[in-house]
């Protein structure tokens, strides 16, 4: 669920995303930094965090936070919603 649009859907949505990203505003270079992660461990779990985003000259272009919930699966612990927002108004 990226800001100010319409959520993402389908495998193909997040390479899509950052390859725009790559391509239109030079992002290369990210960096998340989890604060907490808390739930019953059975299901269900969340993560909160901040993230960074930097071009090539490792200029910071972008902060934020994000909250993450993660969902068990027969093959592993598998992202199931992801939002963010910057930190920045525009």
């Amino acid at each position: 669920m990226t800001p100010n649009s319409t959520a993402l859907c389908g495998a193909d949505a997040p390479l899509e995303f950052f390859r725009a990203a790559y391509n239109k505003f030079g992002l290369r270079n990210g960096k998340f930094i989890t604060i907490d992660v808390f739930g019953d461990g059975a299901g269900l779990v969340t993560e909160v965090g901040f993230w960074q985003t930097f071009d090539a000259g490792n200029k910071l272009l972008n902060n934020g936070k994000f909250l993450v919930l993660w969902k068990k699966t027969p093959d592993g612990w598998k992202m199931f919603r992801d939002s963010f927002s910057s930190d920045r108004s525009k």
